[in-house]
């Protein structure tokens, strides 16, 4: 899958999860207005029946017949008051220190009353349309409490699950990759040994043909040094998955091998009068002998992948690859330069995904196998540094020093 398409199924699960969320949170707020709305017709119904009481001259006025046998399901907080709001005449479903004073009760139900007062109106009792006799006061019930801090709820939980389904799919992803990896290197270690066998074996014949010239002589020479190049390639692919052995070397020496070997493999243009017209040049600078804790044959690797990738970068006459190499406090930097084409800023982030290339041939796996080989096998960074449209590119490899234990 391409970049744009696994993109696309991520806004996808993120817009589908945001408008489950809005359904599931406007549900509950219609179910909370339901039930509130049942609170206020029951609390109507209970001012009501206290106005009706009130204004017939026949009822004794006992109200605690409304509580016991009226309303007998309040779920909900009630406080009746006074018309001047200064005495609690009833209470249902309000909890409070039964061991205070009548005043100090008092007080807290009245306080309680005016924090009811702030969620939902008091309801008026009158007499006759006229005079105010009491007030309801009433809250909400711990359903509809319990309701409006749902969608909170569900937001933390589905946060929470969201985070750990990401965490999970990202590590089966990274496991699977690793796992490609680790079985294409394996198997391709395993095909180039055959051949590999046989062709040694025909150098070997060659060196030995007699008469044997000067010119068959560096011909076998060069191809005993491309066949120790691909057994070394052979052995890197073996490595790949296990823990390679860490030893202290040269950096500015194995780098000087890598471009040696390069040398006579650079690509180089030659015009009409038999002049070179384009000729890419290796510089290596080195702050002195700065040695690092590497695997050789892996680290040969990341080099030659950062020098193919320059050379086939490069569009001048004069195309330059330059190595700087400094050590200081416990770390080695490499830096790699050259003027070639550049990168667009915009797929900067890219250069190290597998499958990216600026390239219409290859698969794009160059940087991000180097990548792997320095984060994962060395303990060190490989970043891009500076990149521009026609200005190079420079990348950094960070190593740390040798130990002494």
């Amino acid at each position: 899958m391409n970049k744009f398409g696994s993109l696309n199924i991520k806004v996808a699960l993120v817009v589908a999860g945001v408008l489950i969320a809005l359904a599931v949170l406007f549900y509950t707020q219609v179910l909370a207005k339901k039930i509130e709305k049942r609170e206020r017709d029951i609390a109507a119904l209970y001012a009501k029946s206290m106005e009706y009481l009130a204004n017939d001259e026949n009822s004794s006025g006992e109200y605690g017949f409304i509580f016991d046998q009226i309303i007998p399901q309040i779920d909900f907080p009630i406080i009746a008051t006074d018309r001047e709001r200064k005495e609690v005449i009833l209470t249902k479903n309000v909890e409070y220190d039964s061991t205070l004073t009548t005043e100090e009760a008092t007080a807290i139900l009245l306080k309680k009353a005016r924090e009811m007062a702030e969620i939902n109106p008091p309801i008026v009792v009158s007499y006759k349309d006229s005079i105010i006799l009491n007030y309801v006061h009433y809250g909400q019930s711990d359903l509809v409490t319990e309701l409006k801090m749902l969608p909170v709820f569900e937001v933390v939980i589905a946060t929470f699950f969201i985070l750990l389904g990401y965490i999970g799919f990202s590590y089966i992803k990274r496991t699977e990759q690793s796992n490609i990896w680790v079985g294409l290197s394996r198997e391709t270690a395993h095909q180039l040994g055959t051949p590999l066998t046989s062709l040694l074996g025909w150098a070997e014949m060659l060196r030995n043909t007699q008469p044997q010239t000067q010119e068959l002589q560096e011909i076998t020479n060069e191809i005993s040094n491309d066949l120790e190049k691909l057994n070394k390639i052979a052995g890197r692919f073996s490595k790949i998955g296990s823990q390679p052995k860490l030893d202290r070397e040269n950096v500015a020496g194995v780098i000087e091998k890598v471009a040696a070997y390069f040398e006579k493999r650079i690509p180089t243009l030659v015009g009409a009068d038999g002049k070179v017209t384009k000729k890419v040049i290796v510089d290596i600078k080195s702050a002195g002998d700065v040695n690092a804790e590497i695997n050789r044959d892996l680290f040969e690797w990341v080099i030659e992948n950062l020098m193919k990738n320059s050379i086939d970068a490069m569009e001048r006459k004069d195309g330059k690859i330059l190595f700087s190499i400094s050590g200081a406090n416990g770390e080695v930097n490499i830096d790699v330069s050259d003027n070639g084409k550049g990168i667009d800023p915009k797929f900067r982030k890219d250069v190290f995904r597998p499958g990216y290339s600026t390239k219409t041939r290859g698969w794009g796996l160059g940087l991000s196998l180097s990548k792997r080989i320095i984060e994962d096998y060395h303990r060190g960074k490989l970043l891009l540094i500076e990149t521009a449209p026609g200005k190079g590119t420079k990348f950094r490899i960070k190593l740390h020093r040798e130990t002494n234990n």
